[in-house]
C-alpha cells in the first residue's frame, strides 16, 4: 500500500467529495468536520461503506488531515431494507388498489350483463308460452327457443360465476350455513339431475351408509357444487356410460363422491384442475364448452364450507371427484329441506348448459 495514492482506495463515485471534504479539513483546522459517507475499496477489490470525519492540523512545516473511519455496512443494509420495505409497501398497495377496481369493475360489467340476458330469457318463455298454447304448434320454432333458451342459460351462468368468483376474491361472498341433513340434500340434488342424465343415454346411481347426517351448509351452494360436478361427468362421459354418487359417514366427517366412467384426467394435469381458467386440454373445447371457472369456484365453495375436494382420475376410465365437509355437529334442531323442485329444474338448465344435445 506504500506509494499509493489514497485515491486509488476510494470508490470513483466519491472521489470528488472527498477531495472536496479534505480541501475543507485544510482550510478549517483543528476542527472536526461533518461525517460524510464514503465507499472504500481494499486491496483485494473489496468494496466497504464506511462513514468518516476529517480533521485538519498543523504539523510545524505542513498541514496534514487525519481521517476517522467507522464502518456503516450493517447501518447501509438496515437502510437499504427499510427502502425496499417501504417499496414494497407501496407496490401492494398500488395492487390491493388495482385488485378492488378490478373486482368492482368485473362487478359492474357481470351485472351489465346479466339485466339484458334475463329480459332476453323472459321474453324467450313468454314465447314458449304462446308456443304451447297457440292453436297450431310451430316445431320449428320449439327448436330455436329451446336452443336460444340453453345459451341464455350459458351466459347466465358465466355471468353468475363471475360475480361470485369477485365477491370470494373480494371477501364478501355470503353463504347461510345453518343445520341440515346433508344426505336428504345430496340425494334430492341427485335425483332431480336424473332424467336429464338418462336422456344422455347414461345411467345414474346414488348410494349412501347412512340416512341422515346432520352438518351446517348452505344448501343453496351445495346445490351448486353438486350440479357443477354431475355436469362435468355429463360432459365427459360417452353414452352407455354410469355415473355414481356416493356418501360415506366417518364420525366427524362426511365424503360426497362423484364418480364417472369417462374420458379421466391425465395424472400430469390433475394439479391444474381447480386452477381458475385453466382446462386440462384446449382442444377438448370444440366439443366439450367451458370457461375454466367451474371448478375453481366449486373448490371455493367447498373450503367456504370448511371442506376439501381432491380428484382420483385416471385416463380412459373415468374420474372420481371427492368432498370431505367437516360434521360440525350442534344440539340445534336441524332444518328440513323444502321441496324445491322448480329450483332445481332451473339451476339444472343453468349448470348443464353448456352441454348439447
Amino acid at each position: 500500500m506504500t506509494g499509493k495514492s489514497l485515491y486509488e482506495f476510494i470508490h470513483p463515485d466519491y472521489v470528488y467529495n472527498v477531495k472536496s471534504q479534505i480541501g475543507r479539513a485544510c482550510v478549517n483546522l483543528n476542527q472536526a468536520g461533518m461525517p460524510f459517507d464514503v465507499k472504500i475499496i481494499s486491496h483485494n477489490r473489496i468494496e466497504t461503506d464506511v462513514e468518516m470525519i476529517n480533521i485538519g492540523f498543523n504539523n510545524g512545516n505542513d498541514i496534514q488531515v487525519m481521517a476517522i473511519i467507522r464502518d456503516i455496512t450493517e447501518r447501509k443494509r438496515s437502510e437499504e431494507l427499510k427502502i425496499a420495505m417501504k417499496e414494497n409497501e407501496r407496490l401492494l398497495v398500488e395492487a390491493k388498489e388495482y385488485d378492488r377496481i378490478k373486482n368492482e369493475f368485473f362487478a359492474n360489467i357481470s351485472h351489465e350483463l346479466r339485466t339484458p340476458l334475463n329480459v332476453i330469457l323472459g321474453t324467450l318463455q313468454l314465447l314458449d308460452i304462446h308456443n304451447q298454447n297457440g292453436s297450431n304448434k310451430d316445431l320449428n320454432m320449439d327448436k330455436y327457443i329451446g336452443l336460444m333458451k340453453q345459451n341464455c342459460y350459458r351466459l347466465l351462468r358465466l355471468v353468475t360465476n363471475i360475480i361470485d368468483i369477485t365477491k370470494i376474491d373480494a371477501g364478501y361472498f355470503d353463504v347461510n350455513l345453518e343445520s341440515y341433513n346433508i344426505v336428504s340434500i345430496i340425494e334430492d340434488i341427485t335425483l332431480s339431475a336424473s332424467d336429464y342424465i338418462e336422456d344422455k343415454g347414461l345411467s345414474l346411481e346414488f348410494d349412501t351408509d347412512t340416512e341422515e347426517k346432520i352438518i351446517k351448509c348452505d344448501p343453496d351452494q351445495m346445490e351448486r357444487i353438486m350440479l357443477n360436478l354431475i355436469s362435468n361427468a355429463v360432459k365427459f362421459t360417452k353414452p352407455g356410460g354410469k355415473i355414481s354418487v356416493k356418501l360415506t359417514d366417518k364420525g366427524s366427517s362426511i365424503f360426497i363422491s362423484i364418480k364417472d366412467t369417462g374420458i379421466g384426467i391425465p395424472e400430469d394435469k390433475q394439479g391444474m384442475i381447480f386452477e381458475r381458467f385453466r382446462q386440462v386440454n384446449k382442444s377438448l373445447t370444440r366439443d366439450h364448452e367451458g370457461s375454466g371457472i367451474g371448478l375453481s369456484l366449486v373448490k371455493s365453495l367447498v373450503e367456504i364450507h370448511g371442506g376439501t375436494i381432491y380428484l382420483i382420475s385416471e385416463p380412459g376410465r373415468g374420474s372420481e371427484f371427492i368432498i370431505e365437509l367437516p360434521t360440525n355437529e350442534s344440539h340445534e334442531s336441524h332444518k328440513k329441506e323444502r321441496a324445491a323442485k322448480i329450483r332445481h329444474i332451473e339451476r339444472i338448465q343453468v349448470e348443464f348448459s353448456d352441454i348439447y344435445s
